[in-house]
């Protein structure tokens, strides 16, 4: 989950190599300590870092760096002659934020209650409620959850443990659902569903997520929900899903695990879109896209090659 980062000086580099294991080849090793980290380009001595290119320019760009220890591709193993501490992995993105999170991060989550916010609901001492933010009734909030200020979360939702939320969001509102009848009047369809949010999920600042008409809208386990982004009624997002920035999925859409909504994606009604599959984008999807697919454009097709 995400954490406020405080850093920490003088981590040994023999900690971090222990750390990596056998999922690194390491040269150049030495007891020196690491006191901060920032980008290649702008590392100083004493600084951790990474690169994840490949190419001729990365071996440049790791000659040339001041850093005291760089992460890097197991691909250029044998190809620098850095003095720097390198540690080749396979990815080093991945591997770079492992070791930020280990060793740069205060692990320490945030308890309590704001006395300005208003809760109507009983939840454990296990979790922290930001200023102003108000909690209806019936709803239920996990160990460890984080719900900073300015959120509203409506009645009866369910909020499982290690949840984000970024200042701004609502959820269980209404879903936009009317009917009209002869005399073009419209009829709002009732909801009774709730918001059902599982362990492990961040959401973003200003994200608005509807209740279900019949049934629950559902946020998988381990998904992440960025800024900005609306999910309206009888949602259903698989486990471990990305769903970026101004994204809109429309009513009882259903995403399947590992998949990855791309920033200002739209979702028609109803689609279904498969496991581990990629939208595009800017994509507007107006059928359904198959597991192990990536589609893009408007309206989205599958990617060619």
């Amino acid at each position: 989950m995400r954490q406020k980062k405080t850093l920490r000086f003088n981590i040994k580099k023999t900690d971090i190599i222990k750390y990596v294991g056998k999922g690194g080849i390491v040269i150049n090793s030495d007891k020196s300590t690491v006191i901060g980290f920032g980008s290649i380009q702008f590392s100083k001595k004493g600084y951790l870092t990474f690169l994840s290119r490949t190419d001729e320019s990365a071996i440049t760009t790791i000659n040339k760096s001041n850093a005291s220890l760089i992460i890097c591709s197991k691909k250029l193993l044998k190809k620098t002659d850095a003095r720097s501490t390198i540690i080749f992995v396979e990815n080093p993105r991945l591997w770079f934020i492992k070791i930020l999170n280990q060793f740069f991060v205060d692990k320490k989550i945030p308890k309590g209650i704001d006395p300005s916010a208003v809760v109507q609901s009983k939840i454990g001492k296990e979790i922290y409620v930001g200023p102003h933010s108000y909690i209806g009734k019936n709803v239920t909030v996990g160990r460890n959850s984080v719900i900073l200020g300015n959120v509203t979360i409506l009645d009866n939702t369910k909020i499982g443990n290690n949840v984000w939320i970024d200042p701004g969001t609502v959820i269980g509102t209404d879903g936009f659902g009317f009917e009209r009848d002869d005399m073009s009047k419209m009829h709002k369809f009732p909801h009774f569903g709730r918001v059902v949010i599982k362990d492990n999920v961040e959401i973003g600042s200003n994200v608005c997520i509807d209740k279900g008409t019949m049934s629950d809208t559902v946020i998988g386990q381990g998904s992440k929900v960025d800024n900005l982004v609306h999910i309206a009624h009888n949602v259903k997002i698989g486990k471990n899903c990305l769903i970026i920035a101004n994204s809109l999925v429309a009513g009882s859409c259903i995403i399947g695990d590992n998949s990855r909504i791309a920033m200002s994606a739209t979702l028609r009604e109803g689609i279904k879109i498969g496991k581990n599959a990629i939208v595009g984008m800017g994509s507007v999807v107006t059928k359904n896209v198959a597991s192990n697919t990536t589609v893009m454009g408007v309206p989205a097709r599958p990617a060619l090659g």
